[in-house]
């Protein structure tokens, strides 16, 4: 005689959906839910770093090294093995916060107060600018993308498409300059809110921009390639800058 096999009925801890199986048809969570704990906790930041699908290291490296390769399969729906484009410039974006504040405040960098009488306009814009950094950095962001459509995307990529591509580049540029402050600030204890800093931060954003920009559309055959991406990098050195010089002057 032949025993079926029993199939228990399971309410998902989730959704409370009524399944059976090892996994809920409705939301995907497991059956089996390990209780919270430290090395479960740590299985699961190890596994949304490293995993291949959702990789945060596997999309890190592929942005650093080939963004164009990277962005043409990402455009054209191969997603699953990249991170979410909000939350990877999110994730770093926090990241360099929380490391850049760290480092000034550990080794006692200090920013002059912008509110100084003494101070020229200009030196009370550097000095805001350089302690708001971040919010400033999102605006040229969305100028730079902006931009980069109307040049270089249309009509082959869409403005969000062209957005999304800079979340990853922004994200990346994010990760670079969290390098960049331990490498100077912690190592050769070199102050990272200086001016000098604040100038090769500046060059090394616009050196992985015409890089993150030419080996995405040479991968998209854009005609006149080089003319416009000197065009574009000459528009978004100059949006940048007026943006950053003159911006925090109408916000002191």
């Amino acid at each position: 005689m032949t025993h079926q096999p029993v199939h228990i009925e399971k309410t998902c801890l989730n959704c409370a959906n009524k399944y059976q199986g090892k996994y809920c048809n409705e939301c995907g969570q497991a059956a089996e839910v390990e209780r919270v704990t430290a090395k479960h906790l740590f299985h699961e930041t190890v596994h949304i770093l490293t995993h291949y699908e959702k990789g945060f290291l596997h999309t890190i490296w592929h942005f650093l090294v080939k963004p164009g390769t990277a962005s043409i399969k990402y455009i054209n729906g191969k997603r699953k093995e990249y991170q979410k484009p909000v939350s990877y410039i999110l994730i770093l974006t926090g990241l360099y916060i929380l490391v850049h504040n760290y480092i000034i405040g550990h080794y006692q960098y200090q920013y002059q107060d912008w509110q100084n009488p003494l101070l020229t306009p200009i030196e009370q814009s550097n000095i805001f600018l350089r302690t708001h950094f971040t919010p400033f950095v999102f605006i040229i962001l969305l100028t730079a993308a902006f931009v980069i459509y109307l040049i270089l995307g249309k009509p082959t990529f869409n403005f969000v498409e062209i957005l999304t591509l800079c979340l990853y580049g922004g994200g990346t540029y994010f990760l670079m300059l969290t390098i960049s402050d331990i490498l100077l600030g912690m190592m050769f204890r070199t102050d990272i809110i200086s001016m000098n800093v604040f100038l090769y931060q500046t060059i090394l954003s616009s050196v992985y921009n015409f890089w993150f920009s030419y080996d995405i559309f040479k991968k998209a055959s854009v005609r006149f390639l080089w003319l416009k991406l000197v065009a574009v990098s000459i528009l978004i050195a100059i949006i940048g800058y007026s943006i950053m010089s003159y911006l925090p002057l109408l916000l002191i």
